[in-house]
């Protein structure tokens, strides 16, 4: 009765079941094993175990028998090509067979196909990959912050802006045309991807916004788009920053820096197909101005960014620069130091 009920839940068990005599020849085989192996009970009964398990399989056996021995049948996670050539994931376990006076007969084998779980989590890690993948090359291509927002809130992602103060960075290599037309262009962009790297490196380190470049210019925001309290102040920082960066990595070029802080449209600019987060008005123009009254190693600021960024900034006085296309002049000064 309890041997009839035994083969009745064998047979009716999805899971894969083989019983093995103990010189491993096949004793019983339920339907799902069947299915698994891609043989008949019938075919199977009294053949070594290798011959009916395919040779991957039956190579991985010999770790499941050892722990059954072991009395340890903890099922295990085994890959293997199957005697159809089909690779699969099995979740697999073995225990000894013992009779009424608990005399080892043979072994049985108890397996779960988890091919589709493995091929899920393949798919999942592949999807998770390459998302990773498009999150860094968004990332490289607007930068942290953007690419934070974009993420964060999808509805971000449109055309318009807000108005708001910021503060902005305009930094141009001094001489470039010069350096330009004495070097080969393979070699004027190897120069500009190692300098404007360190730039832009020492701007994200105060929390800047690397907007754009623009040939030999940088262009980087601060207060967007997220809010920064003190983002004149970082501002000043990032350009000091950026002169010495720039100045670490050579000779070859030096770069001049303005700083401006003031209300500017932020957001999306372009069209629904292509669009650039960046920051429009007089506030970025003036800024590129200052950094055209801005000798080599020098950072220049406006008076408003002076008096934004508080106290324990180090400044000379340049006077009133006259702004091309513009109907007032800026009070402009030139940046020694910003107090930690």
């Amino acid at each position: 009765m309890v041997q009839d009920l035994g083969l009745a839940l064998m047979r009716s068990t999805p899971s894969a079941v083989v019983s093995m005599d103990v010189e491993g020849r096949i004793a019983g085989l339920n339907p799902a094993a069947e299915q698994l192996l891609g043989t008949t009970e019938e075919d199977a009964l009294g053949r070594p175990y290798p011959e009916v398990f395919g040779r991957s399989l039956a190579d991985r056996m010999v770790g499941l028998f050892a722990r059954a021995m072991r009395q340890d049948g903890a099922p295990q996670l085994l890959e293997a090509t199957l005697p159809s050539g089909r690779r699969a994931m099995l979740r697999a376990a073995a225990g000894p067979l013992v009779d009424s006076a608990g005399a080892p007969t043979g072994i049985l084998f108890v397996a779960e196909d988890r091919s589709d779980v493995m091929r899920a989590t393949e798919e999942a890690k592949a999807h998770d990959e390459q998302a990773q993948r498009l999150r860094t090359a968004l990332r490289r291509y607007v930068g942290d912050q953007v690419a934070s927002r974009v993420e964060e809130r999808p509805s971000f992602v449109g055309v318009g802006g807000v108005r708001q103060v910021i503060s902005v960075l305009h930094a141009d290599v001094r001489g470039y045309t010069t350096v330009a037309e004495s070097l080969p262009p393979e070699e004027v962009h190897a120069l500009l991807v190692r300098y404007h790297g360190a730039a832009v490196a020492a701007l994200r380190d105060e929390e800047g916004m690397p907007d754009r470049y623009v040939g030999d210019a940088v262009l980087a925001l601060w207060n967007a788009p997220k809010r920064q309290e003190r983002h004149a102040r970082m501002a000043l920082r990032g350009a000091l920053a950026l002169i010495a960066a720039t100045r670490a990595v050579g000779t070859e070029l030096r770069y001049g820096a303005g700083v401006n802080t003031g209300e500017a449209v932020v957001g999306n600019l372009g069209s629904e197909e292509y669009m650039h987060y960046t920051a429009i008005g007089d506030t970025v123009n003036v800024a590129a101005r200052l950094q055209g009254g801005a000798s080599a190693g020098e950072v220049v600021c406006s008076a408003a960014t002076l008096a934004a960024a508080g106290d324990g900034v180090t400044a000379t006085p340049l006077g009133e620069l006259s702004v091309k296309g513009r109907r007032n002049p800026v009070v402009a000064y030139r940046v020694d130091s910003v107090a930690d």
